[in-house]
């Protein structure tokens, strides 16, 4: 098998993994949903411009999704100091049921993977390391290139 049909075998069984222990609550939002609420709730003032520059979404991107999680109860709206231009976001009761969920979650994979690669010697972990790094910059100068083009809006 080559290492492209490597990683996304590794993301499929991610996947499945997430769906099988992951709480029920949690199944009926998709990932940008979820990692939204979580940016939501590790962000100061979160308004659509932050939640699109941590998420490495479009604005519109995170304009739908912000509407899905206001429609499903997570989310509030709010606005400072009588400023009706700056929409800003907060968590609802149940979205903080979500976000602790979604965290537990999250600690819980970690727990599990890295008791996997404790298995295995500082060189090749630097190795491995070394290559992931190198491709995600790979991978961050095509977003970018692709920003920059104006792909995807």
């Amino acid at each position: 098998m080559d290492l492209l049909s490597l990683f996304k075998e590794y993301g499929d069984k991610q996947e499945i993994l997430s769906k099988l222990r992951e709480d029920q609550s949690l199944r009926k939002y998709n990932n940008s949903e979820l990692h939204i609420i979580a940016a939501i709730g590790d962000l100061e003032q979160p308004n659509v411009t932050s939640l699109a520059e941590h998420m490495r979404m479009t604005r519109g991107g995170i304009c739908k999704n912000i509407k899905k999680l206001m429609e499903a109860g997570l989310i509030s709206s709010y606005q400072r100091d009588g400023n009706a231009k700056n929409i800003y976001y907060r968590l609802t009761d149940t979205g903080k049921i979500i976000y602790e969920k979604h965290a537990q979650a999250h600690e819980a994979w970690l727990a599990r993977d890295m008791a996997f690669i404790k298995g295995f010697s500082d060189e090749q972990l630097n190795q491995v390391t070394d290559f992931m790094n190198q491709y995600i910059k790979h991978l961050d100068r095509n977003i970018e290139e692709s920003e920059n083009n104006g792909e995807g809006k």
